[in-house]
């Protein structure tokens, strides 16, 4: 069911193609664009964060998954403190996939209000909608850069417990 106050995608680019063809210098275009690649920007963070949480978790787990044996084995049993704190790791890094994948989901909301006829209006609501998307995503992705940070710390300290226990 769709929300109240909310255009459906064909109605705001028909808002857009009003608004534009009204626009006689070009500086609607070029405000657009240049959110267009703030947005893509910060996208692309928040993926690259994403995969980077992954990547750290898939290494963190090595040694307590590995056959043993390995170079990094680790018996879980007998060595509990460096497997709980893998946990911790994972659990962080967990908070952080969210945000980034929360960072990634943000899109602009624009409110029926738009739907006047007045394409100055027009303007204003969807480039306003574009630049309150774009803070969400950043704050999204400032937590989640603040999230593997932190996950990854305790991954790396993690890490060099399970070599220090397997070989000292």
């Amino acid at each position: 069911m769709p929300q109240v106050g909310k255009l459906s995608s064909r109605t705001i680019l028909r808002l857009f193609q009003r608004s534009a063809e009204s626009q006689t210098d070009g500086a609607f275009l070029r405000d657009l664009q240049m959110l267009q690649a703030r947005d893509l920007d910060l996208s692309v963070k928040a993926g690259a964060l994403l995969a980077f949480d992954a990547l750290i978790m898939t290494a963190g787990f090595n040694p307590i998954s590995a056959s043993p044996g390995a170079p990094v084995s680790l018996d879980a049993v007998k060595n509990a403190g460096p497997v709980w704190l893998t946990m911790l790791g994972v659990v962080l890094l967990s908070v952080a996939a969210f945000f980034s994948v929360r960072g990634i989901m943000v899109s602009e909301d624009i409110a029926s209000q738009s739907e006047t006829g007045d394409p100055q209006v027009v303007r204003q609501h969807l480039l306003a909608a574009f630049c309150v998307s774009l803070d969400r995503q950043a704050a999204a992705i400032a937590r989640a850069g603040a999230w593997t940070v932190a996950g990854g710390a305790v991954m790396i300290v993690a890490l060099f417990w399970s070599v220090v226990v397997k070989y000292f």
